[in-house]
């Protein structure tokens, strides 16, 4: 009771900060749910996260409860009695498994304050990144589409000067000049080359304004590296897929250093049984301090090199 007396007095902006604090919907709603009317307007004006797991009674009811004022939201299952029009000041979300219903409601009329979204992409989604002035989101700055193809661009499509990170995303080397032609903000890319691409890049139509560039291979592609690697370019990762690509070292290292002066950063993973860390140290000084790292595959190796140029 002398708990309740002690919060009760203190003012609005400081119980919601301590609640806000505590950060579990379901603690909050247990605690605190039809305490008095005033814990109820309090609750309901807290910016919260919420993460689903499972479609059950707790969840939904949580949902109901605190959905309008939630700013994050993850949902990790098939959940398809979650409405995302419920969310009106939805910050960030997160959907693994969404339904149609779900990917359908993902438009900037609908979650128009997003900033962060991953989930599978659709053209209502790039029709809200790319479309006019009034379709486009204002804050969207960060999108992982869990490796969805990059469609064939609209030309009644503009470009976003607000999108700045963009994962997971498949594209051929014309449709990758597309998207960098409508991303002339974009800091940071994770990107995967589709196999047996006899498309050409179009320079003319972007420029590369890459910090940042994860790519991933079926067999390594130096001429599309020289293409992407900026002058700026900080953080250079590169995944290669099949078993039986080989990397020159030597020639990636002089490749590396001919184009940009800033890297810090280099991480390669590609599948292999055995690595000999000495030969690709004495490959070229880029490498020299390059180190190896536990992967998440077993057949993966994964290395690091920090503290470069």
């Amino acid at each position: 009771m002398d708990m309740d007396t002690k919060l009760e007095d203190l003012p609005n902006e400081i119980l919601i900060n301590i609640l806000e604090y505590i950060g579990s919907p379901v603690d909050l709603y247990n605690s605190f749910n039809k305490m008095n009317r005033r814990f109820d307007i309090i609750l309901r004006s807290i910016c919260l996260s919420l993460d689903i797991f499972l479609e059950d009674k707790q969840s939904l009811t949580i949902i109901r409860y605190f959905s309008a004022y939630c700013n994050r939201l993850r949902v990790y299952n098939v959940c398809p009695l979650i409405s995302l029009e419920q969310f009106l000041h939805l910050r960030s979300l997160t959907l693994i498994e969404p339904t149609d219903a779900q990917i359908n409601s993902i438009q900037s009329t609908t979650l128009p304050m997003l900033e962060y979204l991953a989930s599978p992409a659709s053209m209502m989604i790039f029709d809200c990144l790319f479309g006019n002035n009034q379709q486009q989101w204002s804050f969207l700055r960060s999108c992982n589409f869990y490796f969805s193809h990059f469609p064939k661009t609209k030309l009644s499509w503009q470009s976003n000067r607000v999108l700045c990170t963009l994962s997971g995303i498949i594209c051929s080397r014309m449709t990758l000049s597309q998207l960098l032609s409508l991303l002339p903000c974009l800091k940071h890319l994770r990107v995967d080359m589709i196999s047996n691409d006899s498309s050409n890049w179009n320079l003319e139509i972007f420029q590369n304004t890459l910090l940042s560039l994860r790519i991933g291979f079926d067999e390594l592609n130096y001429d599309d590296l020289r293409i992407l690697i900026t002058p700026y370019l900080h953080r250079l990762h590169i995944e290669i897929y099949h078993e039986a690509a080989y990397i020159n070292f030597s020639y990636l290292g002089t490749l590396i250093m001919s184009l940009t002066t800033k890297l810090k950063q280099f991480n390669c993973d590609y599948r292999a049984s055995e690595i000999s860390m000495d030969e690709i140290k004495t490959s070229h000084t880029l490498f020299r301090n390059i180190q190896s790292i536990k992967s998440n595959s077993y057949d993966t190796i994964s290395l690091i090199c920090r503290d470069m140029i």
